[in-house]
């Protein structure tokens, strides 16, 4: 049996479109903060293989903000599934990474795997990024040592139908934001910093599709995954307002961070090894985003 954690996170519900036989226990049938809650779990289930999705995510003010609960909670859940996995005779494990794990400054891009050590993340995303590159040395090590296919997929940036309102990720956040404004009748949003650092995202049921294609295709590289395409944040809030149909004007408030200014990934290894995968192109997906949150509100 396929064991999957954060099953109740947007990759989560998006995976079990394509997963449906996996185990998806909620916080109160596995708490992955608790050792004897995870090996509890794996004497009741007999568990072959894990895909390990859960974390503790938020925006780049949250980061910035609560330092401590990024890094422990993430070291702590992903350092006990890990070992346990292994303890319990788990042959595959797949950890899902962030491209805030790379560095900040003085790299070539788009950024290669073999980059991630390079140099120190951004400082704003040091908890989680080194919570998260953390994780990348144990399953290698795991891989190394034991000869266990334990791998890691670094996803960019994703949007997807979430249904927690707090600690949103950029394009959530900005859709949402359209939404509330048209239906409060406001002429302005406001986004954090200026508008200049490129990102590139991808809808988050194309990235449970591949997690599917990945398990199931025999392949144990760790790779970057997403679509190659990188924006601007004043690109994409554009593209946002022209798919909406808004008349509502940007507000840029510089005094709050920008976060890192670029951190887009080279996808030679996805392509080479998936070269039929396609993901949903920009503007559809930002369109079925709004749909989701024009009828959740």
């Amino acid at each position: 049996m396929i064991l999957v954690t954060g099953g109740s996170g947007m990759v989560g519900k998006d995976l079990k479109k394509f997963m449906p036989n996996a185990l998806y226990p909620s916080s109160n049938e596995l708490d992955l903060l608790s050792e004897n809650s995870i090996k509890n779990f794996f004497t009741k289930n007999e568990i072959t293989g894990v895909i390990h999705l859960a974390a503790y995510v938020g925006s780049l003010h949250d980061n910035i903000e609560n330092r401590v609960q990024y890094f422990d909670q993430n070291i702590i859940m992903n350092t006990l599934i890990t070992k346990i996995s292994f303890e319990f005779g788990v042959k595959k494990f797949i950890g899902v990474l962030s491209t805030c794990i790379f560095p900040d400054k003085g790299m070539k891009y788009p950024m290669s795997e073999l980059q991630i050590h390079n140099g120190a993340p951004h400082i704003d995303l040091y908890s989680y990024a080194y919570a998260k590159r953390s994780h990348a040395v144990q399953l290698d090590a795991y891989k190394y040592q034991y000869g266990v296919d334990y791998s890691y997929l670094i996803p960019t940036n994703m949007y997807g139908y979430s249904n927690h309102d707090d600690r949103l990720h950029f394009i959530n956040d900005l859709v949402l934001k359209i939404v509330k404004a048209r239906k409060n009748k406001l002429s302005s949003i406001e986004l954090f910093g200026d508008g200049s650092p490129m990102r590139q995202f991808m809808f988050s049921e194309d990235f449970a599709r591949f997690i599917m294609e990945y398990y199931n295709s025999g392949i144990t590289e760790s790779i970057n995954v997403g679509d190659p395409e990188n924006r601007s944040v004043l690109e994409m809030a554009e593209i946002a307002l022209k798919v909406s149909n808004s008349k509502l004007s940007i507000v840029f408030n510089d005094s709050k961070p920008n976060g890192q200014h670029r951190k887009d990934v080279d996808m030679s290894k996805m392509t080479k090894n998936f070269p039929s995968f396609k993901f949903t192109p920009f503007e559809i997906g930002i369109e079925k985003l709004f749909k989701f949150y024009e009828k959740k509100l």
